[in-house]
C-alpha cells in the first residue's frame, strides 16, 4: 500500500501566473512610403493580466509498509487432556469472552472434589486442635498436665492451621485447571483456522512445547509499519509544534492507499516513531493508525 505523510506545519508559497500580452504589430511595407505614412496609428494592445495566487502547498512523502495487527496471539491450552469441543467456525470474527475450546473437563471436576475433600478433612483437624488446646489451657494453670503436653497440643494446633491454609491452595488450583479447560477468546478479533480435531490429545503448559490450537488478530484499529531516512525524520521533527509530549509532536496525519486504489482515500494519523535511527541503513521505524471497521485491511505486504 503507499502512504502519504504530511507534516503538521504546511508552507505558504506563492503562485505568479504570467502576464500574457497579445500585442498586434503592424506590418511595414518598403515598397510605397506614402502609403505606409497614410497607414492609421495601430489599435492599443489587448493585455490579459493575472492576480498572483496565494496557498496553503503541504509537503508530503510516500512510503512502503505492511499491515499489523494491534494485537496477535496464539491460543494455546494452559492445561493438558483430550479435546471436547470446537465452538467457532474458521475465520469468524469473535468477541472477547467467546468460547473457542473445551477440554475434556471431567478429570479437572474430579480433582476439584478431592481438593475440597481434603480440605474439609483438614478443617475438621483443625477444630479438633483448636478445641484441645483450649481443654489443655485449663488443665495446664490447675498443673493437671505437664507443660510438655500442653506444648505439643499447642503444636498440633498451629500444624491443622498450616494444613488447611495448604488445602486452600489446592483447591484454588483445581478451580483454576477446571476454568483453564474452556479456552475463551482474549479480545474481539478474527480467528485464524483450527490447527487441532475434537478427540485430539492437547499439551498444555506455559513453555512452548504447548499445542497450538489456533490464532487470533484484532481487526479495528490497525497499524501500519514503514520506514523513514534520517533527513524526513528531521523534517518531521522540527515541522511539529512542540516537543515536550510523549510522541515528540510526531503525531503526524497520513493518507493510505492500497496495491490496486489509485487514490489516497484512507486516513489516519502517526501514533509511534522508534527511539534511534538504524546505523547501517540510516532508516527510523514508524508506525500509523488506520480505522478498518468493514475488516478489509489485513496483515500483508503493502505500499503507503
Amino acid at each position: 500500500m503507499i502512504l502519504s505523510v504530511s507534516p503538521s506545519r504546511s508552507r505558504g508559497r506563492f503562485a505568479f501566473l504570467p502576464a500574457l500580452a497579445l500585442i498586434a504589430l503592424p506590418l511595414a511595407g518598403c515598397d510605397d512610403p506614402k502609403a505606409s505614412n497614410a497607414a492609421s496609428a495601430p489599435p492599443p494592445p489587448q493585455v490579459t493580466v493575472a492576480k498572483p495566487l496565494k496557498k496553503l502547498v503541504a509537503d508530503s512523502d510516500e512510503y512502503v509498509g505492511r499491515f499489523v495487527a494491534n494485537e496477535f496471539v496464539e491460543v494455546r491450552s494452559r492445561v493438558s487432556g483430550y479435546l471436547d469441543q470446537i465452538q467457532f467456525n474458521d475465520g469468524q470474527l469473535v468477541a472477547k469472552g467467546d468460547p473457542l475450546f473445551q477440554v475434556d473437563p471431567r478429570p479437572f471436576q474430579a480433582a476439584l472434589a478431592q481438593a475440597q475433600g481434603a480440605l474439609a478433612q483438614a478443617q475438621a483437624n483443625r477444630a479438633f486442635a483448636e478445641a484441645d488446646l483450649q481443654r489443655s489451657q485449663a488443665l495446664v494453670r490447675g498443673a493437671t498436665i505437664t507443660q510438655q503436653s500442653y506444648d505439643q497440643r499447642l503444636q498440633a494446633k498451629r500444624a491443622a492451621d498450616a494444613a488447611v491454609i495448604v488445602q486452600e491452595a489446592a483447591v484454588r488450583q483445581a478451580q483454576l485447571d477446571l476454568e483453564f479447560s474452556q479456552l475463551k477468546a482474549p479480545f474481539t478479533g478474527r480467528i485464524g483456522d483450527r490447527r487441532v480435531s475434537v478427540g485430539g490429545l492437547v499439551t498444555g503448559g506455559a513453555n512452548g512445547s504447548a499445542t497450538l490450537l489456533a490464532t487470533i488478530a484484532s481487526v479495528d484499529p490497525i497499524r501500519l509499519e514503514f520506514t523513514m531516512d534520517e533527513g524526513a525524520y528531521l523534517r518531521y521533527l522540527r515541522a511539529a509544534p512542540g516537543d515536550d509530549a510523549p510522541d515528540r509532536g510526531l503525531n503526524l496525519p497520513v493518507r493510505l492507499k492500497l496495491l490496486d486504489e489509485k487514490t489516497f482515500s484512507r486516513d489516519g494519523h502517526t501514533d509511534f516513531v522508534d527511539n534511534a535511527v538504524n546505523a547501517e541503513s540510516g532508516t527510523i521505524r514508524a508506525r500509523a493508525e488506520f480505522s478498518n471497521v468493514d475488516g478489509k485491511l489485513t496483515q500483508r505486504n503493502s505500499r503507503a
